[in-house]
């Protein structure tokens, strides 16, 4: 028997959502765990497992290890921040487990990436009519 969802659900699921993903996105140098998290939006463990898997089709923790890649790989990219001070603004306290976790997640190390995104020249413009 299929269960019936209450009106007030998806604005409910949104605002957990909402809530959790802001507090990540805005302590990604803290420790984040799923009952602190559950706690900030005003909800449940269990629910909150719920809400990211029917509103992000993801869990609690590959969110949380996807921002902090995203933001790693900005600062990688437009800063020239060592590792370390990297690592510690998105939460691992050793730079050596952020970088064997970068290079899972991205495939490449950080360094690597920041070189190959350095040696990429921008062609020069032909000055002929094309």
């Amino acid at each position: 028997m299929p269960t019936v969802q209450r009106s007030t659900t998806p604005g409910i699921h949104r605002a957990i959502w909402h809530a959790a993903t802001e507090h990540i996105e805005s302590n990604l140098d803290a420790v984040l765990t799923v009952p602190g998290i559950a706690r900030v939006a005003l909800t449940s463990e269990r629910q909150l497992q719920r809400v990211f898997a029917a509103v992000g089709s993801t869990t609690v923790r590959e969110h949380i290890l996807a921002v902090r890649m995203g933001r790693a790989a900005e600062l990688v990219l437009l800063t020239d921040a060592p590792m370390t001070a990297v690592a510690e603004q998105v939460g691992y306290g050793h730079a050596s487990a952020f970088i064997k976790a970068f290079r899972l997640h991205h495939g490449v190390t950080p360094s690597e990436l920041r070189r190959r995104h350095r040696d990429v020249a921008i062609p020069p413009v032909s000055s002929r009519s094309v």
